[in-house]
């Protein structure tokens, strides 16, 4: 605006100098040229930009960084505050540089996550350890009680015939074929193995199995169950087979086949390998050998149950037995019109279907030859997933093989 005011002025100067004016032209100029000198001198007022620290003294300097003016009082306060952050600056890039000077496995996170899953994983391995000896112990002991057992009875046996001497060579056959099976049994039950799980698991757990039962270390070792299902869908992708059993009964041919050994008529129980909480499954299983009057149970339990007396009476199973007995949480009925269910009429030979539905929490009974389907709910409070299929065997001589799925 100083600028424009000079400029006004040497103007006004030309005009006068090189045009004279009259003597009331002149006055009247000279009152412009007031006018002119006033609003410069406002506009030159206006203008000027007041320090930005105590906002009174006209700022003569200009800050390029943040463009604010300062009087010649505080600029030098305001290149004081720009060192101090400066410094501070400095401060915080020392002590940034500090912490990349210190080891990396005191600060970084992961090391320390890794830290923890090294811990995590002896403990499991150390916990799996003690499991597999655990088990190792009891089914060594079990098989030896199982053995002396029944070697009891043949001992008990044969002495009483022999005192009564009442025996021919039918009855000859008949011990030596027990004793020959007791000793194919006594030495698969005494061949246990050391497997390693198949996973893709970099850590891989050990468990105890035996050629006898396959028994795993615990429940939470048995293969997992089916991958889940959409609804209406049939799991077709896994072969069941026999794993565990409680009582006078081998498994045999893979795991495939399983034979009541026992020399009296008695409860042996067996069930299955795999573990049902979603789909729907068929396990297809062939009488070879069935005493009559028929006794055979197929049903489910609740895998949480351990094997046990008498469990297919108990409220967490469900099932079909002989004498057209049908098993529901605990309580029994031979109410033959109203669950379609005739035991009479299974024979050596038939094929017997078990389906184990978890979608609609029922379980059905096939009968190949007589086109006979029996339909069992399951109460899921009493039953709950996952399940297992449950096979009871109660005559002497009883054999029951998984056939292959279709």
């Amino acid at each position: 605006m100083i600028e424009i005011f000079i400029e006004c002025v040497l103007c006004t100067c030309f005009i006068i100098f090189f045009f004279p004016l009259k003597v009331g032209e002149n006055k009247r100029t000279v009152v412009i040229l007031q006018k002119i000198f006033m609003m410069s001198a406002s506009a030159s007022t206006t203008s000027k930009k007041l320090c930005s620290t105590c906002n009174k003294s006209a700022g003569i300097f200009t800050c390029d960084g943040c463009q604010q003016s300062f009087c010649g009082k505080h600029v030098g306060e305001h290149r004081q505050q720009l060192g101090v952050e400066l410094d501070c600056l400095m401060q915080e890039h020392d002590l940034f540089r500090s912490k990349l000077d210190q080891p990396l496995s005191e600060e970084n996170e992961l090391f320390k996550k890794i830290d923890q899953w090294e811990k995590e994983s002896i403990t499991k391995i150390q916990r799996q350890a003690q499991t597999a000896r655990k088990t190792l112990e009891e089914l060594l002991m079990k098989s030896k009680e199982q053995t002396t057992k029944i070697c009891s009875d043949i001992r008990n046996n044969l002495q009483t015939t022999r005192e009564a001497d009442d025996f021919s060579e039918l009855d000859l056959d008949r011990w030596k074929e027990q004793l020959k099976e007791l000793h194919e049994s006594f030495q698969s039950s005494s061949s246990i193995k050391l497997t390693f799980e198949k996973s893709s698991a970099s850590i891989r757990l050990i468990k105890i199995v035996t050629d006898e039962t396959n028994k795993t270390t615990d429940d939470k070792q048995i293969p997992p169950p089916p991958p889940p299902q959409k609804e209406n869908t049939t799991i077709n992708n896994i072969q069941e087979r026999f794993l565990q059993v409680l009582g006078p009964l081998i498994i045999q041919e893979d795991d495939y086949l399983v034979k009541h050994l026992g020399l009296a008529a008695d409860f042996a129980y067996v069930r299955g390998k795999y573990l049902y909480s979603m789909g729907c499954f068929t396990i297809r299983f062939r009488i070879e050998q069935c005493a009559q009057p028929y006794q055979i149970f197929f049903g489910c339990m609740a895998s949480k149950d351990p094997l046990k007396e008498l469990v297919f009476k108990s409220p967490s199973a469900v099932g079909w037995f002989g004498h057209n007995q049908v098993h529901l949480n605990g309580s029994c009925s031979t109410n033959c019109k109203q669950h379609n269910y005739h035991s009479t009429v299974i024979q050596k030979d038939d094929e017997i279907q078990l389906t184990l539905d978890c979608i609609h929490e029922q379980i059905r009974l096939f009968h190949k030859r007589k086109q006979m389907l029996c339909t069992l709910p399951v109460d899921i409070k009493l039953v709950p997933f996952p399940w297992q299929y449950l096979v009871v065997l109660y005559n002497v001589g009883d054999t029951l093989r998984i056939l292959p799925n279709i």
